[in-house]
């Protein structure tokens, strides 16, 4: 039912050059960290990566680059909207550019019925052959809660791989997971749990603290396939550190990749840079962690 040794995907964030434009360069150099890290792949175009902020045509060139550059790494490409039109829209010019795994928020902005909801991701489902897909769920950023039944019933479609939980805790990821397939891959969002994912039947964790410090999840993941207790009671206070450190803010996430010399710019969504007390504890965390990459 599990892989002895968790998945790591990494949510990727995206670079923008001064001008908000997209910076090619600050994307190629991100994910090129990605591809030298050891994870093992990337989850692109999600909630790190300010997905609502980018065009259609900035999500294919952001797609392109990113399979380009992970050619040998697993790479899932959200293709998430708020209406199916715009999710068939993308799904279709992800399956262009030769994406293989594809994820899909629930609808969010407006409510959402559990009827309307299964009737989404059958249509989704129906628009995704020769694709993987893999079903997003974030209530705190979407305002739609899928409940566990909800959720095995949308399992049963074809395509539908697997599912990603946001923001919800580990106990309640086992909840879903009692009662889906076990082949269905189960990927939670909180990076601190990674050390616990397996206790509950997760497969992984997308986490976007890793794509600043990736170093601490790899040793992690190579401690539980090891079976070396003492090594993963160490790791998990370097993984707290770098978790309670960047918080999964985007303003931080960028600004730590900055510190490494990646020309990451700064969000484009208003989020709010660190204040002078965040620039210092970023500055510490890097003296600790961010000599290593």
């Amino acid at each position: 039912m599990t892989t002895s040794k968790p998945i790591i995907l990494t949510a990727i964030p995206v670079a923008f050059a001064e001008d908000g434009s997209l910076s090619i360069e600050g994307n190629t150099a991100i994910l090129k960290k990605c591809a030298a890290s050891g994870v093992d792949g990337a989850f692109v175009l999600g909630t790190t990566g300010e997905f609502p902020s980018l065009s259609d045509d900035e999500r294919r060139t952001l797609t392109r680059l990113s399979l380009d550059m992970l050619a040998n790494k697993r790479v899932v490409v959200h293709v998430g909207a708020p209406s199916l039109h715009q999710v068939e829209r993308l799904i279709a010019q992800t399956r262009e550019e030769g994406a293989k795994e594809i994820a899909v928020i629930t609808p969010y902005f407006l409510p959402s019925t559990d009827a309307a909801l299964l009737d989404f991701y059958t249509r989704v489902s129906a628009h995704s052959d020769g694709l993987g897909v893999f079903v997003y769920i974030f209530k705190d950023r979407t305002g739609i809660t899928v409940s566990p039944e909800l959720m095995a019933e949308i399992a049963k479609l074809p395509n539908i791989i697997g599912v990603k939980i946001s923001g919800e805790s580990l106990e309640t990821v086992g909840k879903f997971r009692a009662v889906l397939p076990d082949d269905f891959l189960v990927f939670t969002g909180s990076d601190r749990e990674i050390g616990r994912l397996t206790d509950v039947g997760a497969q992984g964790v997308i986490s976007g603290i890793a794509s600043v410090y990736p170093e601490p999840f790899v040793a992690m993941a190579d401690a539980i396939a090891s079976g070396n207790t003492a090594e993963r009671e160490k790791l998990q206070g370097d993984i707290n550190a770098v978790v309670d450190g960047l918080l999964g803010d985007i303003e931080r996430l960028k600004a730590g990749l900055r510190r490494q010399g990646i020309a990451a710019g700064r969000a484009r969504m208003a989020i709010g840079a660190p204040d002078a007390k965040a620039d210092a504890e970023l500055d510490a965390l890097h003296a600790k962690y961010g000599t290593v990459c």
